[in-house]
């Protein structure tokens, strides 16, 4: 296993460590759980970006990072917009969307491997949409005291670029799609 790889996989591990600290800490069992689950969630943020960062200078891209790092990226999220919605910091349906579209995305990317024999790449606007929602979350989980009328357009705000990304990547899936299917009128 390389480096990148070992970060993604303690990316992983990261998931279940976050949700105890920050639902120990909600419900007052651990002091200061939540800034505990800040800090794993930041460092899985560090790890994410450090493992794409020595994945590609080093030529280390596996599939098994092409497809285990949004993977991470995705149940870290999940977990942090839903103990946050758990919590009562913003409206529930917020998380319900979110998961909606995640759910799409991860099966929509492994329909793409298993069809095309493609492994969907990030793009732009999926990148600019996780670094949104990472600085939304990381505001209001240490702010605890955002009213939740506040906490729920901000987390609107993350709705909106996370459904541009999963519209960018439906265009995407369109193009590998219409592409394949040239290629075999064309043989």
């Amino acid at each position: 296993m390389n480096v990148p790889n070992a970060l993604t996989t303690l990316r992983l591990l990261f998931v279940p460590a976050f949700m105890f600290f920050y639902l120990k800490g909600a419900d007052g069992e651990i002091t200061h759980g939540i800034w505990i689950a800040a800090g794993i969630f930041v460092l899985a943020a560090i790890t994410d970006v450090l493992d794409g960062y020595i994945a590609r200078k080093f030529n280390q891209i596996t599939d098994f990072g092409k497809l285990a790092d949004p993977l991470a990226d995705k149940l870290m999220q999940i977990a942090a917009v839903g103990c946050l919605t758990y919590n009562g910091r913003f409206a529930a349906w917020i998380f319900y969307v979110f998961v909606a579209k995640e759910v799409l995305m991860i099966f929509g990317g492994f329909e793409i491997l298993k069809k095309h024999k493609f492994v969907v790449y990030s793009k732009r606007s999926g990148k600019i949409a996780t670094v949104v929602l990472f600085v939304m979350i990381v505001v209001i989980m240490v702010f605890e005291k955002i009213p939740k009328r506040v906490a729920t357009v901000m987390m609107i705000l993350c709705v909106v670029f996370s459904l541009l990304a999963l519209f960018n990547y439906f265009q995407m899936y369109l193009n590998i799609k219409e592409d394949r299917e040239r290629k075999k009128i064309g043989k």
